[in-house]
């Protein structure tokens, strides 16, 4: 009976972890104008600015960082492809030449009704805002993350950047 009762468990175990990834195989969050719209209170921002100059064979790297904090700042995506952004956040930023803190402080940033446009790609995983192509590294009911990065030469000095959005749905 014991022997019976075990192999019934054990079935009942299989199955229900079976039909548990079937489900969430088909029930994928795409990511789509419909899905993304609604309102999305941001709640982690970060920057870096790296500038590579070589100064007498020497690499002199400027970095710019920024991390926002005391959000009180929403995004309305709207179904036809524009946002709206209202609210505000502080931002620190250091500034460093050589390793060296030259400048550091904060700013309130404040945000009045700001409008865009966006496209989202979900073969992709891309989102673009306003021609700023971000990858998405989370989406799903509940948030959104988006990443850029880019780095490119200019006049002999290498420029890389990259950035971090999270957002939780309202």
């Amino acid at each position: 009976n014991m022997k019976l009762l075990k192999s019934l468990f054990v079935l009942f175990v299989a199955v229900s972890l079976v039909s548990c990834s079937s489900d969430d195989d088909n029930n994928q969050f795409v990511l789509n104008n419909a899905n993304l719209s609604g309102t999305h209170s941001i709640t982690y921002f970060t920057t870096s600015d790296t500038e590579t100059t070589n100064v007498n064979g020497l690499d002199v790297v400027s970095e710019f960082t920024t991390v926002g904090d005391t959000f009180q700042i929403t995004v309305v995506f709207s179904e036809n492809g524009t946002y709206v952004i209202d609210g505000e956040y502080r931002n620190n930023y250091v500034v460093k030449v050589a390793g060296q803190i030259i400048d550091e402080g904060f700013e309130i940033i404040d945000v009045t009704n700001e409008t865009g446009d966006y496209t989202t790609n979900n073969s992709t995983m891309e989102i673009v805002l306003d021609g700023e192509t971000f990858d998405v590294t989370l989406f799903n009911e509940n948030e959104l993350r988006i990443v850029s990065e880019d780095s490119y030469t200019e006049n002999d000095i290498l420029y890389e950047y990259s950035s971090e959005i999270r957002m939780v749905r309202q």
